[in-house]
């Protein structure tokens, strides 16, 4: 006869893993500087209404405080290292103890290890050593060391590393590596992957392809299309896949700035209208930003106005800020987005969702 302790655990450990579904895959949307405000402002801007945003509809909704072991106010590096690793680390410090330099392992490299396939796509000028983005694969005490992190990526600790790399080409590391792009693009394809300077070339290489490394000029490029190609190519997985997309949303200007978040809003519907019952789908921001709308009385927040005219009724400091940011989710183990969080819990969520 089992005991009432031990009965009370097998419950609990039942429930666990029954009251969630179990998700094949899962993808992860960053908008850097992407918070409550800021897709306040790109929905009105967008579209001339509040909550109109493709993510303003995904069913399940927290609040996720940022601030680093050390600091109240994040940097990229600190909040890609706390949604990678489920620990909170330092600014600047990528995916390691930053006392002690222990590397913590990433949430990429555990899909790694067990032979799904990931992928990683920015516009960031920084490109592949982009540090929230860079901070799934290195760990190193500084997110300015490019090359560093760049070695790293082709070294990686578990299994053969990131299949499917969208990115802007990072002109710092181009220029320290002898040979510059040309080399980095032979260095690539001697790990294995096919290599492209252009959205358009990938998109046209056969679907069997499924390590490619894109490094495009154009930040620019159609997110929505970069998440279609890598989401494609990953899926040839049966075990499954880890995609990471992060759009730069802070470029010190208000119109650019809300466009870059309408794009990437477009990009998560992409993957959600596409998306199977089995791939989760979070999207979150690694920090606040002073951008808000303001003047109660000022024409431009009139309804009556052309919602065009609301960026001139934005105030925009370009600092990152510490309040909470948001993170939406919808499919498997979404239920478990809700209230105030951390964000080391993005990990957190994404680990139990693969029920690891």
């Amino acid at each position: 006869m089992i005991g009432l302790p031990i009965r009370t655990v097998l419950a609990a450990a039942l429930f666990a893993c029954c009251a969630f579904a179990q998700a094949k895959n899962v993808v992860v949307f960053v908008g850097d500087a992407g918070g409550v405000t800021f897709l306040n402002a790109a929905s009105i801007y967008g579209y001339g209404k509040p909550q109109a945003l493709y993510i303003q509809s995904m069913p399940n909704v927290g609040l996720a405080d940022t601030s680093t072991a050390k600091e109240w106010v994040t940097d990229g590096a600190a909040a890609g290292s706390a949604m990678a690793t489920g620990i909170k680390g330092a600014d600047r410090v990528l995916s390691i103890n930053p006392d002690g330099g222990a590397a913590y392992k990433t949430v990429l490299e555990y899909a790694e290890e067990k032979g799904l396939s990931t992928g990683l796509i920015t516009n960031d000028k920084d490109g592949i050593a982009y540090a929230a983005l860079a901070a799934y694969y290195a760990h190193i005490n500084d997110r300015g060391r490019y090359l560093d992190i760049y070695h790293q990526f082709l070294k990686p600790r578990f299994g053969d590393g990131p299949d499917v790399v969208l990115v802007t080409s990072n002109k710092n590391l181009n220029a320290e590596v002898p040979g510059g792009i040309e080399a980095i693009g032979a260095e690539l394809k001697a790990k294995g992957y096919t290599f492209a300077r252009a959205l358009s070339e990938v998109s046209s290489l056969d679907p069997g392809k499924t390590r490619v490394v894109g490094m495009f000029d154009d930040d620019d490029f159609d997110m929505a299309l970069a998440v279609k190609q890598a989401m494609a190519r990953l899926s040839r997985n049966p075990k499954g896949f880890f995609l990471v997309v992060h759009s730069n949303s802070h470029l010190a200007q208000t119109r650019p700035s809300l466009v870059r978040l309408i794009d990437l809003d477009k990009a998560v519907r992409a993957a959600g209208e596409d998306n199977q019952p089995n791939t989760l789908i979070i999207y979150t921001a690694d920090h606040g930003y002073g951008l808000y709308i303001k003047g109660e009385n000022a024409a431009e927040t009139q309804k009556s106005a052309d919602h065009k005219r609301i960026v001139e009724a934005i105030h925009l400091e370009a600092q990152h800020t510490a309040e909470e940011v948001p993170v939406v989710a919808m499919g498997p183990g979404s239920e478990r987005v809700k209230g105030f969080m951390s964000n080391t819990d993005v990990f957190h969520v994404i680990m139990s969702a693969f029920g690891w």
